[in-house]
């Protein structure tokens, strides 16, 4: 077993190089790119998430997966072993169902939305973002019915999120957190007067912010040994790998809040990252358990 075990380690992290060069691609798209460069960086990102789905969607890892399920069947679930495996082909399993074209039309109409919704949102004109939220909705939907669903179509897409989860449970649980919401918005807003915020609006240093952030998240266990803070359009939590997780923030020179809960949220999101085992590194477990369990870790320490 250890023979195939380390083959499928090694395919598996060459997918995962693959697929950090495009995040790395993509941050730098959100961050330092110039705008003139967005044809040409739509063209790398589609290149290399093509060719990080084609090698995961290979007979041969297949072939590895279908022999380590029966070498690891009497292994302890939890075994890094049997889990690799199971995590792994569930991985597999969804993007087989993805063509190699859909992976490649999505990657770059990402990437030309990306910037198109920048301009939109600096020109306060969403007509400029609209087409191409369009083509994403269309290419969400073409998604979902390769994937496929049983109960709606969402259901889907919301299951690499959230595996296993439909939306019907989504809204059930919306239903219940929302009859407790409710009451407790419209209390809140009877007596909004009771608290004195002024202090949070004037004029602040954008520098002087920017210092504040980044000395509060060291103080929360942040590792900028492992890790830096960059300006975005909107703030973002990306890794590439345990040791490589970078946050964003907006600054405000005339609000203090808005950069200061984004910095704390954003670090949430990279202390979970930063936590992650090294040994897992440049495999899917490396990845969240879930969408909702890593933003509850941002929501916790905002």
């Amino acid at each position: 077993m250890n023979d195939k075990l380390e083959e499928l380690k090694t395919r598996l992290g060459e997918i995962a190089d693959l697929t950090n060069a495009a995040a790395i691609l993509s941050w730098d798209q959100q961050t330092y790119m110039p705008p003139g460069a967005t044809e040409a960086r739509a063209a790398q990102l589609t290149t290399l998430r093509k060719l990080a789905h084609e090698r995961l969607v290979a007979d041969e890892v297949g072939r590895l997966l279908d022999e380590l399920a029966s070498d690891t069947a009497d292994l302890d679930r939890d075994s890094y072993e049997a889990s690799l495996v199971r995590v792994t082909r569930r991985v597999r399993d969804r993007q087989v169902k993805l063509p190699t074209d859909l992976v490649a039309r999505m990657s770059r109409a990402q990437a030309l939305g990306r910037h198109a919704w920048e301009k939109a949102r600096a020109a306060s004109d969403f007509s400029i973002f609209l087409p191409h939220l369009e083509e994403l909705v269309d290419l969400a939907r073409e998604t979902a019915e390769a994937l496929g669903y049983e109960e709606r179509m969402y259901d889907a897409l919301l299951d690499r999120f959230e595996p296993e989860m439909k939306t019907s449970q989504v809204e059930a649980l919306f239903a219940e957190l929302k009859a407790g919401l409710v009451p407790l918005v419209q209390a809140i807003a009877e007596r909004q007067d009771a608290v004195d915020d002024s202090f949070l609006t004037g004029e602040f240093d954008v520098d002087r912010q920017w210092e504040l952030g980044l000395e509060i998240v060291k103080k929360l266990g942040y590792d900028l040994n492992h890790g830096r803070q960059d300006r975005t359009a909107h703030p973002f939590t990306i890794s590439f790998t345990p040791a490589d997780v970078r946050i964003t923030t907006r600054l405000y020179p005339d609000q203090l809040k808005p950069a200061l809960f984004a910095t704390i949220h954003e670090a949430g999101h990279a202390l979970y990252e930063q936590g992650i085992g090294r040994a897992l590194d440049r495999t899917p477990l490396s990845d969240s358990a879930s969408l909702a369990v890593h933003e509850s870790q941002s929501r916790m320490w905002e």
